[in-house]
């Protein structure tokens, strides 16, 4: 790819109300500093749901959102070591699964 020969490129605001998750990206980067972990643990267990089939495209910001959310109110924790990206990234993963599991149940 080379740009220089791609013409003009325009640039407009991100579209967070189409792409929640890029929302929810941003909120992230500007947050906590383990919300990047939170945000992909959540992402990981949402789309595993959505390829299995178990729950909607649409569903998938609606875990990471609840899992951001259950971080920031319950287990919010310094992360300064590999053991506690670990804890983090574990505890989100059962968050985000127990959530998911009650979306499954009022969407089939």
């Amino acid at each position: 790819l080379d740009l220089t020969r791609c013409g003009p490129l325009t640039f407009e605001p991100a579209d967070t109300a189409g792409f929640p998750c890029l929302d929810l990206a941003f909120r992230a980067l500007t947050g906590d500093a383990a919300l990047p972990i939170v945000l992909n643990a959540a992402n990981e267990i949402a789309v595993a749901g959505f390829l299995d089939g178990r729950l909607p495209f649409t569903a998938i910001p609606e875990v990471i959102s609840a899992s951001m959310d259950e971080y920031e109110a319950r287990f919010r924790r310094d992360v300064r070591t590999v053991e506690d990206v670990r804890t983090v990234d574990d505890e989100t993963r059962r968050f985000a699964s127990r959530h998911a599991q009650g979306l499954k149940s009022k969407v089939l």
